[in-house]
């Protein structure tokens, strides 16, 4: 979920995805609100996807409808090498979808122990991470109960109290 600039990590996606689909999984991408761009299709030329039904890229969806998107997925998996927060992390935990997440930038505060965090250069990681999730359906129903919990420590209400204390310590 999100944009395609370069920070997303798409490229160690896309690999990691030939590398399933040779092991003879057959897992699809849906990337949701960005739109495919020359570099990528031509990544996805490269690694064997082109022409293929294994990558879609949906452009921009509503977020009203993204809640039904995180849940119809098996795995979310977000490789980004770079988030100031990594919201559509939370987003999927909170709609009980298990994560493979990039250990990188805030990735690994907002993931916690509730998904599975890998090196965002490693399409080989990339790829076992995902192929436990979808392989160990005791794993995936740890990761979604986990996420869950997760994703409650997470509130408006807990942000604003924490951002009021570090006023109240600045002005003190």
């Amino acid at each position: 979920v999100g944009h395609t600039q370069p920070r997303k990590n798409l490229p160690t996606l896309l690999r990691a995805l030939a590398l399933l689909r040779q092991q003879g999984l057959d897992v699809v991408l849906l990337q949701v609100g960005g739109m495919e761009t020359r570099e990528l299709r031509g990544l996805k030329a490269w690694s064997g996807l082109r022409g293929e039904r294994a990558v879609c890229f949906t452009g921009p969806v509503p977020d009203r409808e993204l809640p039904a998107l995180y849940s119809a997925a098996d795995v979310f998996v977000f490789p980004s090498l770079y988030e100031g927060f990594g919201l559509p992390v939370l987003e999927a935990m909170a709609c009980g979808t298990p994560v493979v997440a990039a250990r990188a930038a805030s990735l690994p505060e907002v993931v916690g122990d509730a998904g599975l965090l890998v090196d965002p250069h490693s399409p080989e990681e990339l790829a076992g991470a995902i192929a436990r999730v979808l392989g160990d359906d005791a794993l995936t129903h740890e990761l979604r109960q986990r996420g869950i919990e997760r994703a409650h420590e997470f509130t408006w209400q807990r942000a604003a109290v924490r951002l009021m204390d570090v006023y109240e310590r600045v002005a003190a």
